[in-house]
């Protein structure tokens, strides 16, 4: 698959979905929902998809609520609503690897469930609490590659813990010391390493994946550097950690747990880390800055040709939205999207 072989569609903080190509052509966009300016209601930035990308399904989108929406992937309207928490904070989605379930994981209320994607139904669900009865805070929640296990960083509790995809019963936990607070989470597609960012302490940690053997801590010498989302790459050699307050991407290298290259981002009016992922074609990790509703976002795509060695991203996608997460789909579902779906674009879309 190639770079001109699928569409990104953008979900945008505040209810608009804007379908993109990667060469920054914008296709078309449909408004889903409204969310006033005013209110800190919006969607959340946290939605992970197996690196193919999307089917033409039901979308399920997070709100900082503890709310989750149901999209129909054909009509892109609003069919239905889960409720997961009442408070605002974190929330994320993962879609398991064959596109089947959904793991959902609330952090102000500490609750996780799986449900099934074609019919809505809850699989299983469970609170995770600390010892006061306290949320767990479990706020990133990621998929083994084989589809059996889910691993959640519990962030009030100073643990890692992977659980069963089926039942939700613990299977390995790994211990912090609680001011380090494990935040985000990815297992590289070979199924063998785990990394976790750890907003305490501003480092990255390494394990074996699913049993939690510690493997290796990596430290960053920016002292301003605040690692958010990473990722791997396809053959698992870097992990590519980027910073929720400035515009670096650090390149580690999973041989030395060391940093071996830092990937410049240019300064833009669209600040402000959302998410980083692989394209389908496993040529670019894509790295979404959300940006506000009035300035818009953009896409930097960072070549993984050479990652060791770039310094600035290979292209970028302006968006006239403030995204929240950007999801690849199929040429084909992008252009029944635009033939059958979406308006024409519209200059100075905000939203």
């Amino acid at each position: 698959m190639g770079l001109n072989d699928y569409y990104m569609l953008v979900f945008t903080q505040k209810g608009i979905a804007e379908l993109t190509s990667p060469n920054g052509n914008v296709v078309g966009y449909i408004r889903l929902f409204n969310i006033s300016d005013s209110v800190p209601v919006q969607t959340f930035y946290w939605e992970s998809y197996p690196v193919q990308g999307a089917p033409q399904r039901n979308f399920l989108i997070p709100l900082n609520n503890g709310t989750v929406l149901v999209v129909n992937g054909s009509s892109m309207t609003v069919t239905g609503r889960l409720g997961v928490g009442s408070a605002t904070g974190f929330i994320g989605v993962a879609i398991s690897p064959d596109e089947s379930y959904a793991a959902i994981a609330d952090g102000p209320s500490g609750y996780v469930e799986v449900v099934q994607l074609s019919t809505l139904k809850t699989v299983w669900g469970a609170f995770f609490k600390g010892t006061t009865g306290a949320t767990a805070f479990p706020c990133d929640i990621r998929w083994g590659p084989d589809g059996n296990t889910i691993v959640i960083p519990m962030k009030n509790n100073g643990t890692v813990d992977v659980v069963s995809g089926t039942t939700g019963s613990v299977i390995a936990s790994a211990s912090l010391p609680i001011s380090s607070q494990p935040f985000m989470l990815s297992v590289n597609s070979q199924g063998s390493v785990l990394a976790v960012e750890l907003s305490g302490n501003k480092t990255d940690v390494f394990y074996s994946y699913p049993t939690l053997k510690s493997l290796g801590r990596t430290s960053f010498s920016i002292s301003s550097f605040s690692p958010t989302r990473g990722v791997f790459t396809p053959d698992g050699s870097y992990y590519l950690e980027a910073s929720g307050s400035t515009n670096v991407i650090e390149v580690i290298s999973t041989g030395t747990f060391t940093v071996v290259n830092t990937i410049d981002l240019p300064t833009s009016g669209s600040p402000g880390l959302a998410d980083m992922e692989i394209t389908p074609d496993g040529a670019n990790a894509y790295v979404v800055m959300h940006g506000t509703p009035s300035t818009g976002g953009i896409i930097y795509l960072i070549s993984l040709a050479n990652v060791s060695t770039a310094t600035g991203p290979s292209g970028s996608v302006p968006l006239t939205t403030a995204p929240a997460f950007a999801i690849p789909i199929s040429e084909q579902y992008g252009t029944y999207l635009a033939d059958n779906v979406l308006s024409p674009p519209v200059t100075g879309l905000h939203c």
